[in-house]
C-alpha cells in the first residue's frame, strides 16, 4: 500500500516532515500534556511523527511519558486499546505522505470507527493530508454515526497549508446539531520561502 509520487527525493521528503511537523509541535499540540500519535508504518508519516513530537517536547517540556508513537494496524480494536491505556488527552492521526488517498480515507474511518467502539471522548489532531483525503471531512461526516461520535468529543483540530501565502492555518472543527461542521482559527504563522516550495512539489499519490 505504499506508493509516492511528485518530483522530491526521499531525503527531500524528510526534510520536509522536518519543517511540517516543527510546527505541528509547536501549534497543533499546544495545551496538551499526553499525545498519542498514530503513525502509518512507512518513511514519511514517521518522519512528520518523530518532528512533531520533538517539537513539543522542545516548546513545552521534556519529560517522560508525555507522547508516543503508534504504529497503525489493520486491528485497529487492539491498536486504539493499547492506546487508550496509555490515556492521552489528544489523539494525533499522521496519515498521508507515501499513502494514497483513497487508503488514507480508509484506514482514517477504521480509526474513528474504533474510537467510537471504545468510547474516547478526548481531543482529535487532524493531519492536513488526512484532512485532504477524507475530503475535509466529508467522508467522515457523511456516515451519521461517526458524525454524531465526533460532535461529542472534547475537541478536533486540524492545520491547512497555503503554498502560494507561505502560510499555515490551525483551526478547531465544531461539529454542529445538523452534523454539518464549522472551522474557527485559532493560529496562523508564516513558513519559508523553501517549505512553501518543498509544498508545491510533494504531491500526494492519488
Amino acid at each position: 500500500m505504499s506508493a509516492i509520487s511528485g518530483k522530491l527525493s526521499i531525503g527531500e521528503e524528510v526534510y520536509l516532515r522536518g519543517l511540517t511537523g516543527r510546527l505541528v509541535g509547536i501549534y497543533l499540540f499546544k495545551g496538551f500534556n499526553k499525545i498519542a500519535i498514530i503513525s502509518y508504518p512507512d518513511r514519511i508519516c514517521e518522519s512528520i511523527s518523530a518532528a512533531a513530537e520533538v517539537s513539543y517536547l522542545d516548546s513545552y517540556g521534556y519529560s517522560e511519558g508525555k507522547v508516543k508513537i503508534f504504529d497503525y494496524d489493520n486491528d485497529t480494536d487492539k491498536l486504539i486499546k493499547n492506546i487508550i491505556q496509555f490515556k492521552p488527552e489528544a489523539i494525533y492521526l499522521a496519515f498521508g505522505g507515501e499513502q494514497k488517498l483513497s487508503d488514507v480515507n480508509t484506514i482514517t474511518i477504521n480509526i474513528l470507527n474504533s474510537l467510537k467502539n471504545f468510547k474516547y471522548g478526548g481531543s482529535l489532531l487532524i493531519h492536513v493530508r488526512t484532512w485532504i483525503a477524507t475530503k475535509q471531512f466529508s467522508t467522515i461526516l457523511n456516515n451519521k454515526e461517526l458524525a454524531d461520535y465526533l460532535g461529542l468529543l472534547k475537541e478536533i483540530r486540524l492545520f491547512t497549508a497555503d503554498a502560494n501565502a507561505k502560510k499555515f492555518s490551525f483551526y478547531n472543527l465544531i461539529i454542529t446539531s445538523s452534523n454539518s461542521m464549522q472551522l474557527s482559527k485559532y493560529a496562523e504563522t508564516d513558513i519559508t520561502e523553501e517549505h512553501a516550495n518543498l509544498l508545491k512539489l510533494s504531491i500526494p499519490p492519488s
